[in-house]
């Protein structure tokens, strides 16, 4: 199915070198229980890690990993863990316990009209939970931390790009602490839980209009083993602070693949209802802002930018202003207020700042 929407084969390819990342060491997996914090799961220990570790806030996604993973789901092995990344002194005891040589943070709310309405949640988890993440995983001595990040951190326009970003740079702020630390961007994965694959596939089996935002939309798509294969590679090149881009091929129309899954399925394609754009979405989706230098790595389908390039102040100041923005969020500032805040703080600190 995949090669049918993609037009291109999507297969996961590892170098020896990713083996050699993952073989014998502790891993720790955040958000273990979504779409690609599982898929990382699994290939870690294909990869024969020595011993997996699965965080999650959402005990049903746990128990669905556990009867995957071992046929049960008892949760009674203490490699589940029940733990909301915003906690910072239980994210920290965890860590203590566990020691991870590895930390993969995938971690995070990812639905960009639901962050519009709600960026007091954005800050919560993907900039504060960030910060705890790397903060309590180089406190207790991590090799390497690879943070999960999104396309939509280039240029952004949205809560939930603005929310990515400052965690790209919050991470980039904690280089030099004696564990290597990168963050890996890509686009949509097919598949994912909630994704549009998903809603398209409900839309047409119920024989409803299927909703599109415009006819010319267009986005990267990749699937979900070939998008964690690559995290895994990225993590090896992984050396103080960087961004690596995932090679996503060509942006796909969203109208395309409508037709493709309609045609793979056998189906009939029903009425469609262009909604328009919603806020903060963008007509066509990037993967670096013209003002960050690209640079080529040694795998062909990872480039980089150094996230600190962009930086107009002192990664220590921006913390201290990043704690503002946490206080504004415990005194109840309004939703427009905490977006604008947000905006003030990219737009102070980095060259690149947010979309117009």
């Amino acid at each position: 199915m995949a090669s049918v929407l993609l037009h291109r084969t999507a297969e996961p390819v590892y170098g020896s070198e990713a083996s050699g990342l993952v073989r014998g060491r502790v891993a720790l997996v955040t958000g273990a229980g979504g779409s690609i914090g599982s898929e990382i799961v699994r290939q870690l220990h294909r990869l024969e890690a020595a011993e997996v570790y699965y965080l999650d806030k959402d005990e049903y996604a746990l128990y669905r990993l556990q009867h995957e993973l071992d046929g049960n789901g008892l949760l009674d092995d203490a490699h589940y863990l029940l733990a909301d990344i915003a906690n910072l002194a239980q994210l920290q005891q965890i860590m203590d316990r566990v020691r991870p040589h590895l930390v993969f943070h995938a971690a995070a709310h990812k639905h960009l009209p639901l962050l519009e309405k709600s960026p007091a949640a954005a800050i919560i988890t993907n900039v504060r939970g960030t910060e705890n993440v790397v903060r309590t995983a180089v406190r207790a001595g991590a090799e390497l931390v690879v943070n999960i990040s999104t396309d939509k951190a280039a240029r952004p326009s949205s809560i939930l790009g603005m929310s990515k970003r400052l965690g790209e740079m919050i991470a980039a702020g904690y280089v030099g602490r004696g564990t290597r630390i990168a963050s890996v961007r890509f686009g949509n994965v097919l598949g994912s839980r909630g994704s549009f694959l998903e809603t398209l596939d409900l839309q047409i089996d119920g024989d409803r209009p299927i909703t599109i935002t415009h006819p010319d939309v267009t986005r990267y798509f990749m699937t979900i083993p070939e998008a964690a294969s690559l995290v895994i590679e990225a993590a090896v090149l992984a050396e103080a602070g960087e961004t690596y881009v995932l090679d996503m091929g060509s942006p796909i129309r969203i109208m395309d693949v409508v037709a493709r899954f309609a045609e793979a399925v056998n189906r009939r394609l029903p009425r469609i209802v262009f909604t328009g754009l919603r806020p903060g979405e963008k007509m066509h989706e990037e993967l670096y802002d013209p003002a960050e230098p690209r640079q080529s790595t040694s795998h062909s389908r990872i480039s980089k930018v150094h996230v600190e390039d962009g930086f107009t102040g002192d990664p220590d100041v921006l913390r201290i202003e990043v704690d503002g923005l946490y206080r504004a969020v415990r005194l109840g500032l309004t939703p427009v207020e905490l977006a604008d805040e947000l905006v003030r703080l990219i737009d102070a600190n980095t060259q690149v700042g947010v979309a117009a």
